[in-house]
C-alpha cells in the first residue's frame, strides 16, 4: 500500500504562520507535523509512506498518481485548505481519510464533505480499528472511541519522513491533556480532562532517534502542560538533563507550562538544567474576577510580575503569553490593567485577543446555552477567520463590544510599538540566567550567525527599529552577555510581528467601524441573527483524527 500523508498549508496571513522568521533564518517552515509522523509509526510498517507538508512543498500530480490512499491531518486553522486537498484526492480517485483535532471536535463538517473514512479521537486506538475494517474490504466508515490511549504504548514517530533542515525546530511530546479546567480551552474536551504521559525511556528513545538522524537544535515539547503533574515532571526533567549532558547538549527545549511553576524553585532549577529556553504561559488577564469566571484559578494568589521575574532569573527562560479580553467579569479599566501587566512582567511576545469560543469548549457550550454565541463562530474558523487575534468578537459580550475592540487595538499598538517592545526585550535579556547552547552543530552555528546578520540589517534599515534594537543589544551585552541568545530570538520574532500586524489591525478596525456605525446593541443583534452556511464543499471528502494534536506553534528558542 502506498499511503500519501498530507499536512495542509497553513495560511500565510495567520498570526501563527512565522513565514518571515523562516525566511530570515533560512528554513521553509516552523516545525514538522508531529501528529502525522506519529501516524506514520502507527501504520503497517510494510506500507510505502510519503509525507507531503504543503508548508514545505506543493502537493503534485505525481504524488497523487503514486498513491493508493490519501491521509489528511487537520487542525482548526487548516479546515478550508484541508477541504481543497481532500477534493484533489477524490478527483484523483483515491480513498481519503482525514484526522486531527478539528475532525474530532467538528466531525459534521467532515462528514458533510464526503469523507471515505473518519478516524477520530486518538490514533493509537482508532487507527487499528480502521486498518482492520479496511482489511475486511470496507470502503468507508467512522472510527471513534470514548477511551483514551495508553501513551506508554505510543511508538517513536517516523522522524525519517521529513528533512529536518526544512524547519526551524522539531516537536516531541511527553504528555497529553491538562489537569486544569480553563473554560476557553479545548484541550479538556479533546482528552476528557485526563492528563497522561509517556515514560522517560520513550522520550529518550525519540531523542536518540533524532540524534542518530543528525538533528541538532531546538526540540519543542508539544505538550498542553509539561508539568501537569509536578512530582512526576521533576524526575523526567532530571532524566532529559542527564541524557543531554551525556550527549554534549545537542538539543535545547521549549514548551507550555502554567504560571504557577514559579512557586516551585526546584522545578525552575530543573527547567534551567534541562536547557528550556522559552515557555508559553497563559497569563490571560491580571483581573482576578475574570480569571475566576474563566475557571483559571491556578493564576490566582501570587504576583504575576514576581512570577515571571522568577522564571527569567531562576529557570533562565523567556516567557511568551496570551492576554484575553471580553471575558465575563472583566472591569471597564481592563485595558489599563493589561498594559500595566505587560510592562511589569516585561513579556515581549504577547498574544492579545478577544477570548475565542472554540468548538466544544465549555465557553462555547455555555454561550450557546445562553443564546450569546454568534452563528459564524460555529463555522468560519478558517474560511473567514485566520486566527483568534484578527477574529475579533464572536459572541455577545458582557461589556460594550466597541470598548473591547478599542481596548484590544490599544493594547496591541502599545505592546508592539518598537520602543516598548525592545525595552521589554532588554529587560528580559538582562535577567535571563540561561545556560547558552552555542554550538550543537556547525550547521546550526552557521545558520544562527547568518540569521543574526540578516536580523541586524533588517533592524538597522528600519528607522523605527534601529535605535530600540541596538539599545537593547548593547544593554544586554554589557549587563548579561548570556542573554544575547534570548535577545536574538525575541528580536527575530519582531520581524514576524511587523509582517502580520497590519492585517490584524485592518480586520479589527473593520469590526470597530461596523460597531460604531450600527451601535453596540444593533451590531450584536445582527450577528446573533446572521445565517451562516458551513464552509464545506460537498465535493470534498475528508477523513480521520488519527494523530495526537499539537498546540499552536511556539517561536524558535534560538536565532
Amino acid at each position: 500500500m502506498k499511503a500519501l500523508i498530507i499536512w495542509p498549508k497553513f495560511d500565510s496571513f495567520s498570526f501563527w504562520h512565522f513565514e518571515k522568521v523562516c525566511e530570515l533564518v533560512g528554513a521553509k517552515y516552523m516545525t514538522p507535523p508531529l501528529g502525522l509522523l506519529t501516524v506514520g509509526a502507527l501504520l503497517p510498517q510494510d506500507w510505502d509512506l510519503r509525507l507531503v507538508d504543503e508548508n514545505v512543498r506543493d502537493l503534485t500530480e505525481e504524488d497523487l498518481a503514486w498513491a493508493d490512499l490519501m491521509l489528511v491531518g487537520a487542525k482548526i486553522a487548516h479546515r478550508k485548505r484541508a477541504f481543497e486537498v481532500i477534493a484533489r484526492g477524490k478527483a484523483a480517485g483515491l480513498p481519503v481519510a482525514v484526522g486531527g483535532p478539528d475532525p474530532t471536535l467538528s466531525s459534521q463538517f467532515y462528514k458533510d464533505s464526503g469523507a471515505d473514512f473518519l478516524v477520530l479521537n486518538e490514533g493509537e486506538l482508532t487507527i487499528p480499528m480502521w486498518l482492520a475494517d479496511m482489511a475486511n474490504g470496507a470502503t468507508s466508515g467512522t472510527y471513534e472511541t470514548d477511551e483514551l490511549a495508553d501513551l506508554s504504548k505510543t511508538p517513536v514517530p517516523r522522524f525519517d519522513l521529513v528533512n529536518h533542515r526544512d524547519y526551524l525546530y522539531v516537536g516531541v511530546q511527553y504528555s497529553r491533556g491538562c489537569p486544569y479546567h480553563c473554560e476557553f480551552c479545548n484541550v479538556i474536551d479533546l482528552f476528557h480532562n485526563k492528563y497522561r504521559t509517556k515514560t522517560l525511556e520513550q522520550v529518550l528513545a525519540e531523542f536518540q532517534c533524532l540524534y542518530d538522524l543528525g538533528y541538532r537544535g531546538q526540540l519543542d515539547f508539544f505538550d498542553d502542560n509539561l508539568v501537569g503533574h509536578i512530582k512526576q515532571a521533576k524526575p523526567f526533567l532530571r532524566g532529559i538533563a542527564k541524557w543531554g549532558k551525556e550527549h554534549g547538549w545537542p538539543f535545547m527545549h521549549s514548551t507550555s507550562v502554567t504560571l504557577n511553576v514559579a512557586r516551585d524553585p526546584e522545578l525552575l532549577d530543573l527547567l534551567r538544567e534541562a536547557r528550556f529556553k522559552a515557555l508559553l504561559i497563559g497569563i490571560e488577564t491580571p483581573d482576578e474576577d475574570a480569571l475566576r469566571a474563566a475557571k483559571k484559578q491556578q493564576n490566582l494568589g501570587f504576583s504575576i510580575a514576581e512570577a515571571t521575574d522568577a522564571i527569567y532569573r531562576r529557570a533562565g527562560a523567556s516567557v511568551h503569553s496570551g492576554f484575553l479580553l471580553g471575558m465575563d467579569g472583566e472591569p471597564d479599566d481592563i485595558r489599563a490593567q493589561i498594559i500595566s501587566c505587560i510592562d511589569a512582567t516585561s513579556v515581549p511576545w504577547v498574544m492579545p485577543s478577544v477570548v475565542y469560543p472554540l468548538p466544544e469548549t465549555g465557553l462555547a457550550k455555555r454561550l450557546e446555552k445562553e443564546g450569546r454565541l454568534f452563528p459564524k463562530a460555529r463555522v468560519t474558523v478558517s474560511a473567514e477567520v485566520r486566527d483568534q487575534i484578527s477574529a475579533g468578537i464572536m459572541f455577545e459580550t458582557s461589556r460594550s463590544p466597541l470598548a473591547i475592540v478599542e481596548d484590544l487595538l490599544a493594547i496591541m499598538k502599545h505592546s508592539f510599538d518598537a520602543k516598548n517592545y525592545f525595552s521589554r526585550v532588554a529587560s528580559v535579556s538582562a535577567r535571563l540566567n540561561t545556560i547558552p547552547v552555542l554550538m550543537p552543530s556547525l550547521y546550526l552555528l552557521k545558520r544562527n550567525v547568518r540569521a543574526f546578520l540578516r536580523l541586524s540589517w533588517a533592524m538597522t534599515s528600519n528607522g523605527e527599529t534601529r535605535r530600540p534594537f541596538w539599545s537593547a543589544f548593547w544593554k544586554t551585552l554589557f549587563r548579561n552577555p548570556r542573554g544575547i541568545e534570548g535577545l536574538a530570538t525575541l528580536s527575530i520574532l519582531y520581524v514576524h510581528f511587523l509582517s502580520i500586524l497590519p492585517f490584524c489591525y485592518e480586520q479589527l478596525e473593520l469590526q470597530r467601524d461596523e460597531i460604531k456605525a450600527e451601535g453596540d446593541e444593533a451590531w450584536i443583534a445582527r450577528n446573533l441573527a446572521e445565517v451562516v452556511e458551513a464552509p464545506c464543499p460537498k465535493s470534498a471528502a475528508p477523513a480521520a483524527v488519527f494523530s495526537p494534536p499539537a498546540p499552536d506553534p511556539r517561536p524558535a528558542a534560538s536565532a
